[in-house]
Formats: C-alpha cells, sequence, structure tokens
C-alpha cells in the first residue's frame, strides 16, 4: 500500500507548482527588443528586482494635472540592464502601448533624461485611474513611462517626452526604419519640413502618413489626404480643440501650454498639404505593417 502521507505531500506540491505557474501566466510582462528580435521578457517581478534600478518619482502628471508619487525601475538601469551598453547607439527608443499609442523617444533623451517605468502608485498596488481633458478615465497600468518634472523643469517643456501608458514592449529602433515613407520631398520648403519635425513629435505617435506612425488615430495621407477632405481652417481649429469642433472626439486638444502653438499647428497643416502629392502606391502600402514594428 502507498504512504498515504508521501502522497499527500505530492498532491501539496503539485498544487503549488501549479499556483506559481499560474500566477507567473497571468502576472503582466514588459516585452524589449532590438529591431524587432525579442530580446527578453520581463514579469513586473523581475523589473522590481533590477539591482540599482528600483525608485520611487514624484511628478506633476500633465494628463491630470496632479502630483503623483510613483513606485517603479529608472528606465536607463533597466535598459542597461537588458541591452548593456547598445542601446545607447540606437537613434530611437519606441514603446509599444495596448491601444496602439507608439511614442518614439531619441535616445539621447532618455540619457539625459530621468524616465521611470512605474508599475504603481507609491503605496498601494496598481495604479489611480486618470482623468483626461475629454473627461475619458485611464488606468495607465501594468507599465506607464513618467518623467520626473518637478525638480527639472525642462521635462515638462521637451516635446519628445511622451508618457505612454499601457505599456506592452520596448523597441530599440532608428529614424530611417520607423519612418521609411513619411518624409516631405527634399525639395519640400523649410515650413513644411518644420511641419514634419513637429508632427512626428507630436502627431505620429497616434496617427500615420503612409503606414509610419501609431494606429489610435486614422492614417492621414493614404488613400485621400486630410487637407483634401478638411478645409485648412478648421483643420487647424480641430487639432487645437477637437471637442469644439466634435462631440465625444477622443482626441485631445493640442498641447495648451505649448509656445508658439498656433505656429507649431500651422507647420503641420504644410506638412501635410505637401504630403498629400507624395502618396504611396497601392502595392506599397500595408497598415498591417504598423502592428509589426
Amino acid at each position: 500500500m502507498k504512504n498515504p502521507h508521501l502522497l499527500k505531500y505530492r498532491i501539496v506540491a503539485l498544487l503549488i507548482l501549479y499556483s506559481v505557474g499560474t500566477y507567473a501566466m497571468d502576472s503582466p510582462t514588459l516585452t524589449l527588443r532590438k529591431n524587432d528580435q525579442i530580446i527578453k521578457v520581463l514579469t513586473q517581478g523581475e523589473i522590481a528586482q533590477i539591482k540599482d534600478g528600483v525608485v520611487s518619482v514624484t511628478v506633476d502628471n500633465p494628463t491630470d494635472s496632479k502630483v503623483h508619487t510613483y513606485d517603479g525601475t529608472s528606465l536607463a538601469v533597466l535598459l542597461d540592464h537588458v541591452f548593456g551598453n547598445s542601446w545607447k547607439g540606437f537613434d530611437l527608443v519606441k514603446f509599444i502601448t495596448s491601444d496602439g499609442y507608439q511614442p518614439v523617444i531619441p535616445t539621447d533623451k532618455i540619457i539625459a533624461g530621468s524616465g521611470v517605468i512605474s508599475t504603481g502608485e507609491k503605496g498601494q498596488t496598481g495604479f489611480l485611474k486618470l482623468l483626461r481633458s475629454n473627461e475619458e478615465t485611464v488606468d495607465p497600468g501594468p507599465f506607464y513611462l513618467v518623467w520626473e518634472n518637478i525638480k527639472d523643469k525642462g521635462n515638462n517643456e521637451d516635446p519628445w517626452l511622451s508618457w505612454p501608458w499601457q505599456i506592452t514592449g520596448i523597441e530599440l529602433t532608428s529614424l530611417s526604419r520607423e519612418f521609411p515613407h513619411s518624409a516631405p520631398p527634399a525639395l519640400s520648403g523649410e515650413v513644411a519640413k518644420a511641419g514634419y519635425l513637429a508632427f512626428r513629435q507630436h502627431c505620429i505617435k497616434c496617427h500615420s502618413i503612409n503606414g509610419d506612425g501609431g494606429a489610435v488615430g486614422p492614417e492621414l495621407n493614404y488613400p485621400v489626404n486630410v487637407t483634401e477632405y478638411w478645409k485648412a481652417e478648421w483643420l487647424a481649429r480641430f487639432i487645437a480643440d477637437p471637442q469644439r469642433i466634435r462631440a465625444n472626439s477622443k482626441m485631445i486638444p493640442f498641447y495648451r501650454d505649448m509656445k508658439n502653438r498656433e505656429a507649431a499647428i500651422s507647420t503641420i497643416i504644410e506638412y501635410l498639404k505637401v504630403m498629400k502629392d507624395n502618396k504611396l502606391h497601392d502595392k506599397k502600402y500595408n497598415p498591417a505593417d504598423q502592428e509589426s514594428r
């Protein structure tokens, strides 16, 4: 007859293994890539154990204009942990999110900045929901990129420093790889070129041009350019404050506190006008490419 005590211990051990495995599967993960090649997948627990990376940071959150203190891991230390020093040789770091928002941040900005991959509010599990300017509430978890901007006021004014939430992945990439089809023609005027820079800083996180960019909002150039069905005057007003033009629009107003705000919007529209004559042919355009980059 088999030892009943031994059988009991085996059952308990199996239950423990099952519960640990289930927890591991349910635990949120962050996928880190280099040019679309997966290098490492980390759980929240593994990220929290990165040596010298764990921090708490108090910020003035630009989404709800309230002070929050977040626990997390230094972005630069996390990248060092996964990629060594090699990540500093890439042009850009891209953040992939569950809702299609897809910002890219120049690597030199991350080196100079004080970004934190947060996993929750200090002293509690998870995050408080944020109230956006369009009255929508959002849970920024499981991973939220925040920047220290109380002591370093310059982080409030840098147009490259996005605050993406619901992050699922981080990827090292390059300018030519991310934006092969969205640059204006070489002979374009300086205003259109300035508009392209502003579009990359502010708009391409959500919108795409010829397939380059995010997937939160619509493609703006193919098959019909947005300036071909919107008058420039109304497009400028919509960009500045979408809810005043279209009720229940999910798009938020264009950076209310930005210096030279109207001028920036004008350059973006000039860029869009130039791009209406610079569309890709049908066979070259594939919206699915947005998901694979």
